[in-house]
């Protein structure tokens, strides 16, 4: 097993991810293969297997460390779910979407799907530690909360996902006057903390 903080680990997997995202930009996803991604990255493949189990694994990291780079600090530090921090996981939910499908070649329905879920994963659970943070209503449970913030989570990236094919798709200001109620409006008691 590597020491997954020594900097050599850290530089290794840093070229690693590079090699990666600029293949997905030339050749997509299906037909990548782990001897493109060594040579692209300058290491043997038996380095990529003490790093990365597949090349699926390696999607995973490289998805979650875009989207978490995206997620703004006062989003990442929200101690409530206020209408702000709503625009700004919509926004960012957003500008994620459409940097992954401007930067990747989108010709694996497989490589789509597993970004798709591993996004709304994760804006699941950004908004469920916000709401963690705050006080509970009576009555709310961390299964409740689960719920709610898939429920949240879902909304936000359904809509952000939506708003790339439609005629105003650079109208941000739009997508989050529409998203931004429903959303509100739909957590009630959760959104504040109220009791």
């Amino acid at each position: 097993m590597v020491n997954q903080e020594d900097p050599r680990v850290l530089r290794t997997r840093q070229f690693i991810r590079a090699a990666f995202r600029d293949l997905l930009r030339r050749k997509g996803f299906d037909a990548i293969t782990i001897k493109d991604i060594a040579q692209k990255a300058t290491i043997n493949r038996a380095t990529f297997y003490a790093h990365f189990e597949d090349k699926y694994a390696l999607l995973d990291e490289v998805t979650e460390l875009a989207f978490d780079a995206m997620i703004p600090e006062q989003v990442a530090q929200a101690q409530a779910f206020t209408e702000d921090i709503c625009d700004r996981l919509i926004l960012a939910t957003h500008r994620y979407i459409v940097d992954f499908y401007r930067n990747c070649r989108m010709d694996s329905h497989s490589m789509a799907t597993l970004v798709d879920e591993k996004i709304k994963k994760m804006l699941q659970q950004t908004i469920a530690r916000i709401f963690l943070k705050g006080d509970l209503p009576h009555g709310a449970d961390k299964h409740r909360i689960q719920i709610m913030a898939a429920m949240t989570g879902s909304a936000i990236y359904g809509a952000a996902h939506f708003w790339l094919n439609v005629e105003e798709k650079d109208r941000t200001d739009v997508l989050v006057d529409l998203v931004r109620p429903y959303v509100m409006n739909g957590l009630g008691p959760y959104r504040h903390g109220d009791g």
